[in-house]
């Protein structure tokens, strides 16, 4: 049995998610958990309402995937949500594979689970990753031995079909690319900031300044400093 424990969290987003566990689907002998500090709905930033199947006290202990979405305002409020990065911390020691997409890392990484490894994240806040102990990767899988992490929202889809042929190999990899029909053809190519012009990236930043507080990133940083990061769980 493949067993994915999947973290869900008020406002998480929801291609976040939808991308990685349809992909995980394909793993032989899939079990899934949906969690949060208590089972029940859980509402995506996108309308759609998930049910987290068990709370942090009843779920899986050492799941073979830990998976964490992203988000913008909710998933910063979470780096300063201690029984979260608690619980993260607990079955990320034990999890077969660490992973998240989008700024889902930075949950993991402000949980100690990203020390010294490379990690990727969505563009905006990829930087900050480096004062959370992580490496930033601007590639939109990465993989650092049990560690994968994806780039943001679509990068799900990639992340998940790497997922699929790391664990069952680079054939089901492939059928399962093909299943999902995956070959995209972006409307406007501009997907990433080194692919637009100047203006569009400086009216995208200000659109994003206020979803996405860089400032929590620099008082969780600093915490996790002062706290010692031999505290913290950290790297194999």
């Amino acid at each position: 049995m493949t067993k994915v424990l999947s973290l869900v969290f008020p406002g998480f987003t929801l291609i976040d998610l939808a991308g990685p566990m349809q992909a995980f689907s394909l793993l032989p002998e899939f079990s899934s958990q949906l969690v949060w500090k208590q089972a029940g709905p859980v509402p995506s930033d996108a309308g759609v309402t998930v049910s987290a199947t068990h709370s942090f006290d009843d779920c899986w202990d050492a799941p073979d995937i830990l998976f964490v979405p992203g988000n913008t305002k909710a998933l910063f409020a979470l780096l300063e949500d201690e029984a979260t990065k608690a619980f993260l911390a607990r079955i990320g020691a034990k999890a077969g594979w660490v992973t998240s997409v989008c700024n889902g890392s930075l949950l993991l990484a402000a949980s100690g689970l990203l020390d010294g490894y490379e990690a990727g994240c969505y563009w905006y806040a990829r930087d900050k990753l480096a004062d959370l102990g992580a490496i930033p990767n601007r590639a939109r899988v990465v993989i650092d031995r049990n560690r994968a992490t994806g780039g943001g929202m679509t990068a799900g889809l990639d992340f998940g079909l790497r997922m699929v042929g790391e664990i069952a190999g680079p054939e089901m990899g492939a059928m399962a690319e093909l299943l999902f029909e995956y070959a995209p053809e972006p409307p406007y190519g501009t997907g990433r900031p080194e692919l637009c012009d100047a203006e569009l990236v400086a009216r995208a930043r200000g659109i994003l300044a206020d979803l996405m507080p860089r400032g929590t990133v620099d008082k969780v940083a600093s915490t996790m400093r002062n706290a010692g990061k031999g505290n913290r769980p950290g790297a194999d």
